[in-house]
């Protein structure tokens, strides 16, 4: 957290499914999942303004934020669980696309959950319940770099960070529908990915080009590249770059170039 004259800022940084499998579907409606996830340095960044209206928040963003304000439910949670004696303007400049799979608004929710963590005194480690009814994402979110990812997203592990790895974004433009992309799938797709995502992990850090491409994999890829033309239209033009390989984020829309120099982005 950087003070920023009369408030404070924080960098909310997208991520990356360097590997992403589904595992099965809970009674709660949730699909279990495992995945290998990684940040990388394309951010939001979010100003926090202290306010007089004691409880309240107010949002400004350079881009209208379509459904549901996680930045929003982010300070509402928070406040279920410890009080607030301020209100909060949050003027926040959106970089990350949103409805690209690369986790915006996870991403500027669990920035919002560092802030008031910080300001109120509260450990770091107390607000990942807090997170975990935020959003499946924004737990992740709170540690960044890499780690593997279990249960609806409420079970982290960090690891030691890859680094050495860049990547050039192919975002169509079309927003993919989380819950539609859960929704499209079938019991026959759970637990297709190549198995132990260790050996994913292991190849990165030993830069095994290979293997990377013999064991990255997201469960929806083949379902939303059939939906959205547009998506397997941006695959093929990452392929085109000679990655070391291309593949979907999250749910989509953006497919990601990965090669050890050159791309536009890095991990972080």
């Amino acid at each position: 957290m950087v003070e920023v004259g009369a408030g404070f800022s924080e960098k909310a940084y997208a991520k990356l499914n360097l590997y992403l499998d589904v595992v099965g579907k809970r009674s709660d409606g949730y699909h279990d999942i495992v995945g290998l996830f990684q940040t990388i340095d394309m951010y939001d960044e979010l100003f926090f303004i202290q306010t007089e209206d004691v409880g309240q928040i107010v949002v400004e963003s350079n881009v209208p934020i379509e459904g549901q304000n996680l930045v929003e439910r982010a300070f509402r949670k928070f406040k279920e669980f410890y009080p607030v004696d301020f209100g909060l303007k949050v003027v926040l400049k959106k970089r990350i696309p949103m409805g690209s799979g690369l986790g915006g608004a996870s991403s500027d929710a669990a920035a919002t959950l560092r802030f008031l963590a910080q300001r109120c005194g509260i450990p770091h480690s107390d607000i990942l319940e807090i997170a975990v009814e935020v959003g499946s994402d924004v737990p992740f979110f709170l540690i960044g770099g890499t780690a593997i990812v279990e249960g609806k997203g409420e079970k982290v592990t960090p690891l030691p960070q890859i680094s050495g790895y860049t990547v050039d974004l192919f975002c169509p433009g079309v927003s993919v529908s989380t819950a539609k992309a859960y929704s499209m799938l079938k019991e026959t797709d759970f637990k297709k990915g190549p198995r132990p995502i260790e050996r994913l992990y292991e190849a990165y850090v030993k830069h095994e080009h290979e293997v990377i491409l013999r064991m990255s994999y997201n469960v929806f890829q083949t379902i939303v590249c059939e939906v959205y033309p547009e998506i397997k239209t941006a695959l093929a033009q990452a392929w085109s770059t000679d990655p070391i390989v291309a593949q979907l984020t999250g749910t989509g829309c953006c497919v990601f170039a990965l090669r050890e120099h050159s791309g536009l982005y890095s991990f972080c």
